[in-house]
């Protein structure tokens, strides 16, 4: 079968809503409206000689690697005996807000489903994302989607949006992690600005960049600001550099910007990597 090579796309939520009750097994209701990048891992699965499993990420424990996690999964439901090498080639900065250790996940999933012919149904593909996260069940589908119940709700939205410029900012500093920024949300924090999820829908149907970009909403950008105002500041500089709109990236710590140029874009990313921030000029992928 020789090699499956496939993109993890980093995932960005336009609208991020926090719903103050909970749903299955405690974890909270959420509203989101996601969309892949053109940021990208690069996933190769390949056959071995050797039987079990092996993974490149020698920093991650193979335990508390989702990519490793999901490879087990499919191996043990699916009764696949076949050894396979798995090499993750990084580019999604870690634990930064952008889901790069679900998409890489959901990679695994897709890539040994087409590696194996085993031709999973998508409900097969989530029952086995929810196992390891609820970004993986939305990172499995990709493109421009609506997220909801706890996460496992995946639709694609049929209107696609008009490619987005963006630029991502990545700070130096680490969140605790995406459970400590859960424990900081406060009643107060979630679900009150629904009308902008209505409104930034209303705005990629009509194919709206400057409805699109008013609308961007984040329940965690709040919060996660008091603990870490360098977000703050990272959004100030894209929106005085002429980003008519940028948002915190899912829990943090990055932060994305949409630019309506090119120059104002890189002339903004120029500013922000010599405060010492990672920066990359991407585009949304539909």
């Amino acid at each position: 079968m020789g090699n499956t090579i496939l993109a993890a796309y980093t995932k960005i939520n336009l609208s991020l809503n926090v719903l103050p009750r909970t749903g299955a097994y405690g974890y909270y209701r959420v509203m989101f409206v996601n969309t892949q990048v053109d940021l990208a891992d690069r996933v190769r699965i390949s056959d071995s000689p050797l039987p079990g499993i092996r993974i490149n990420q020698q920093a991650v424990e193979p335990s508390e690697n989702l990519a490793y996690r999901a490879a087990c999964l499919i191996g043990e439901r699916y009764g696949i005996e076949t050894g396979v090498d798995i090499d993750i080639e990084k580019h999604i900065p870690l634990k930064a807000g952008l889901g790069g250790g679900s998409a890489d996940a959901a990679a695994i999933i897709n890539g040994l489903d087409a590696h194996f012919g085993l031709s999973l149904a998508d409900h097969e593909k989530n029952e086995i994302a929810q196992k390891l996260g609820m970004d993986v069940c939305y990172c499995v589908m990709g493109g421009l989607c609506t997220v909801g119940g706890v996460g496992e709700r995946i639709e694609r939205v049929s209107h696609v949006t008009p490619v987005l410029d963006l630029l991502i900012a990545t700070p130096r500093e680490r969140k605790p992690s995406t459970a400590w920024a859960y424990s900081i949300l406060k009643e107060e924090d979630m679900g009150r600005h629904l009308d902008q999820y209505e409104h930034l829908l209303d705005g990629i149907e009509r194919g709206d960049t400057t409805a699109i970009a008013d609308n961007l909403h984040n329940d965690f950008e709040y919060p996660v600001g008091r603990h870490y105002p360098v977000t703050v500041r990272i959004k100030e500089a894209m929106l005085s550099g002429g980003a008519p709109g940028a948002l915190l990236a899912g829990s943090g710590l990055s932060v994305f910007g949409i630019f309506s140029t090119r120059d104002e874009l890189m002339s903004t990313k120029v500013r922000l990597e010599e405060q010492g921030h990672q920066c990359f000029a991407t585009k949304t992928v539909a």
